[in-house]
């Protein structure tokens, strides 16, 4: 299957355009969080703060289901965040009106993205663009072709990694779980996608790393695919989960995915690199 035929281009972002790695059980992010919360009134002991986040995590994945209906719910942290401060079991008087403002004030305060950037940058080990994305994505630009991003993620985090790594001026739109309480592979998302652009999915191509998520969105609306092995996957595991995800979608598509074994993102336009 020819990939350089495509008016349109539908990139997932981690594991992706962008290799991540984070760890959010980190003993020293949930002590410097608790610290945070302190200096506006909330106290926690740091595996209590965790322990709670979690709790709260699962609440308003819940609430989020019973509302949507959706089989592949996405919250947006921010009120995981906002909710912690305000129901927080001992607080302490304090100053700052930050301490007294409701639930949707604060998901969209400041403290909100002051709080997430540190809770990003220290649980965050490593980041940084895949070598060939920045040329692979101005090429495409130059030969007119339009890029979208579509990916499973909280924008409290992402707008700004995209923005750090210089990747936001090449996307003509972006499409992020936490901003529209869905994931991928929910048939939803895409079709969002591709309604608000006017987009055809036999003009499309998906790229991504995740057979479910990415291959998956794909087949749900019978659009074209690449799968990116970053992961490192073995042949067997690679055939086990496309043959599970073909399955899943056998109704909607039989569009087989371009596998890049390698991982190497410079595979998919080689003329680009000679």
């Amino acid at each position: 299957m020819q990939i350089n035929d495509a008016k349109n281009y539908i990139f997932d972002l981690y594991g992706t355009l962008i290799d991540i790695v984070t760890d959010e059980n980190i003993p020293e992010l949930w002590k410097a969080i608790a610290d945070y919360y302190a200096c506006y009134g909330a106290d926690y002991d740091s595996v209590d703060l965790q322990m709670r986040y979690v709790e709260m995590v699962h609440e308003e994945e819940r609430i989020l289901t019973e509302r949507t209906g959706y089989g592949f719910p996405e919250i947006d942290l921010a009120r995981v965040f906002a909710r912690l401060l305000i129901e927080a079991e001992h607080h302490h008087s304090v100053r700052t009106p930050v301490a007294v403002m409701s639930v949707d004030e604060l998901v969209h305060s400041q403290w909100i993205a002051d709080l997430s950037n540190m809770f990003r940058v220290l649980s965050r080990e490593r980041m940084e663009v895949y070598p060939g994305v920045i040329e692979t994505l101005e090429a495409l630009r130059e030969n007119g072709k339009r890029i979208y991003l579509l990916s499973n993620a909280q924008a409290l985090f992402t707008i700004p990694e995209i923005e750090q790594c210089g990747l936001m001026k090449y996307f003509d739109g972006v499409y992020l779980s936490s901003e529209k309480e869905m994931k991928k592979p929910q048939r939803s998302f895409m079709e969002l996608l591709l309604e608000e652009n006017g987009l055809e999915a036999k003009d499309c191509i998906m790229i991504g790393n995740d057979f479910q998520a990415d291959v998956g969105s794909a087949l749900s609306v019978d659009m074209r695919s690449v799968y990116l092995n970053t992961y490192d996957l073995s042949k067997s595991e690679m055939k086990a989960r496309l043959k599970h995800t073909m399955d899943e979608h056998a109704k909607e598509s039989t569009r087989k995915p371009v596998i890049i074994e390698s991982g190497d993102f410079m595979e998919l336009f080689p003329e680009i690199f000679e």
